[in-house]
């Protein structure tokens, strides 16, 4: 599949997709008039927290499902063909766009140390776990640069996306479900799942730092 039908292919799928979000939220504006924020929340804080708050203001499964499973996928088959291209020096990288790119590879290259060994099954972990500065787009850009096959690294990012997305929809679902059958605040729940999951990756790193030094 080529780069330019890969894109293509991508500009459709997100017609389709906010084609979809709108209805939702003309069909049934509680809550889905306020989809717009979980996709911000999605685009600039990841998967966690997004998932979280969608659980706890009561969006479906289904909604959350196809809002963020759909977005990041979106956004890869959208972005790496321009990835691929700026990295061979076929467009310019100049302004925010070259920062932003610079910045992303920046992120790839400290996590390739570990994905290159694993090969596909490390990419597909990688994006897999929703830890900071993980995800679809770096997840990409790190099978790219450790050379695996456009299909291998499409196969591992995806499938590694969608399950995580599918998994953290789960997780949060069962522990509102948890709290509102021992009469706590259900709404409360995945947000206090989130702060522990935070707290717990922010002492991994410092831990990981401090063994480092």
């Amino acid at each position: 599949m080529t780069l330019a039908r890969i894109g293509h292919i991508g500009w459709a799928l997100c017609a389709v997709w906010a084609g979809v979000l709108v209805a939702w939220a003309i069909v049934e504006p509680d809550p889905y008039a306020g989809g717009w924020r979980l996709v911000l929340e999605l685009a600039f804080l990841g998967r966690l927290v997004s998932v979280a708050d969608g659980t706890a203001n009561g969006f479906s499964n289904t909604y959350l499902l196809v809002q963020t499973g759909l977005q990041d996928v979106i956004l890869f088959l959208v972005a790496y063909p321009v990835v691929v291209l700026a990295h061979e020096g076929s467009v310019r990288r100049g302004g925010w766009f070259g920062r932003r790119l610079q910045g992303l590879r920046h992120t790839a290259e400290l996590h390739r140390r570990w994905v290159e060994p694993l090969g596909a099954i490390g990419l597909w972990a990688f994006v897999f776990f929703p830890f900071w500065s993980t995800g679809v787009m770096v997840g990409g850009i790190v099978g790219y640069l450790i050379g695996l096959p456009t299909r291998t690294v499409f196969v591992s990012v995806l499938t590694g996306h969608v399950i995580s997305v599918v998994s953290l929809i789960w997780f949060f679902d069962l522990m509102a479900n948890l709290a509102e059958r021992l009469d706590g605040n259900a709404r409360m729940a995945p947000w206090i799942v989130l702060a522990v999951l935070f707290v717990g990756m922010f002492l991994y790193q410092r831990v990981r730092a401090w063994r480092q030094t």
